[in-house]
């Protein structure tokens, strides 16, 4: 066994982060800023930007998003803590609070769900150009439980955002762990090329309405025996066809025509149905 088998793994745990709706703070307005918030954009997130008292350091991009209301809140002033917590209005402090923690029921979701989605920042990105500030933001982030990302200081960071490959429904991110993110720029064209002339979304979109309504329709409950009966089935019917044939696939036009192609396949379960491509796609004819 080689030495580099014994090292100890430095490989981030990566997860598709849900900050849809969520509240994002982004610290700073210049180039490094403006790729987290277009991040941030697409991933649906209720943003704020802090930019600085500097006006002709905002970059441009960032002017014209929030115009066109992309950007929830652009402050043009220097960041001071108590942004951090500027959209608190309640606090139920389960850190402080053992007791409430312990008898946290159903008559609180609503109220912590709420401070969740409005009062609380989801994610936190550090954008500026001042070591010192940037160090003291980490510690303040870390002193409230905040997620938070100095930019260029991996040292620095709860997450990094490495270089995504993006479809609507698929994303593929590419991480060098904040070593050389040049090369996981590098990478992801490379990945992206391998897709040139496949519509990865329309697969993507395909299965995951087959799933929904094999879900619905099929295997309902959610006990442990239904969740690995779907799994697998799914597993097996997607394992069928390659990425370029499925993306290719014609289930119809409207909603019900699709619905009732859908169901065609799912009228196979618990087999499978047809491993021949071109049979499969006679299953699909328009009703």
């Amino acid at each position: 066994m080689s030495g580099s088998e014994h090292e100890e793994s430095k490989a981030s745990l990566l997860l598709a982060w849900q900050v849809r709706g969520k509240q994002a703070l982004v610290i700073g307005a210049g180039d490094v800023a403006l790729s987290r918030v277009n991040h941030l954009v697409r991933a649906g997130s209720h943003i704020t930007v802090i930019a600085g008292e500097n006006e002709s350091s905002i970059h441009p991009e960032i002017l014209d998003l929030y115009s066109k209301k992309k950007i929830h809140a652009l402050l043009k002033r220097n960041y001071k803590a108590s942004d951090l917590e500027m959209y608190r209005t309640s606090r139920h402090d389960i850190v402080y609070d053992p007791h409430f923690l312990e008898n946290l029921g159903p008559s609180d979701y609503e109220t912590l769900q709420h401070q969740i989605q409005n009062e609380e920042f989801a994610i936190v990105c550090c954008c500026i150009d001042d070591y010192e500030l940037s160090t003291k933001i980490y510690y303040q982030c870390k002193y409230l439980r905040l997620p938070v990302n100095i930019a260029d200081k991996p040292e620095l960071c709860d997450f990094y955002f490495g270089s995504m490959y993006n479809r609507d429904n698929l994303q593929i991110m590419v991480s060098t762990n904040g070593k050389s993110p040049r090369l996981s720029r590098m990478v992801k064209d490379s990945i992206a090329k391998q897709f040139d002339g496949t519509d990865l979304n329309k697969a993507v979109h395909t299965l995951g309405m087959i799933r929904s309504r094999f879900r619905e329709k099929v295997i309902v409950d959610d006990d442990l025996a239904s969740i690995d009966i779907r799994m697998t089935w799914i597993k097996s019917l997607t394992d069928l066809f390659g990425l370029k044939e499925w993306s290719e696939l014609d289930f119809g036009e409207t909603d019900e025509e699709k619905k009732e192609n859908v169901d065609k396949i799912l009228s196979y379960f618990p087999d499978l149905p047809t491993d021949n491509y071109e049979e499969f796609k006679l299953l699909l004819k328009k009703c």
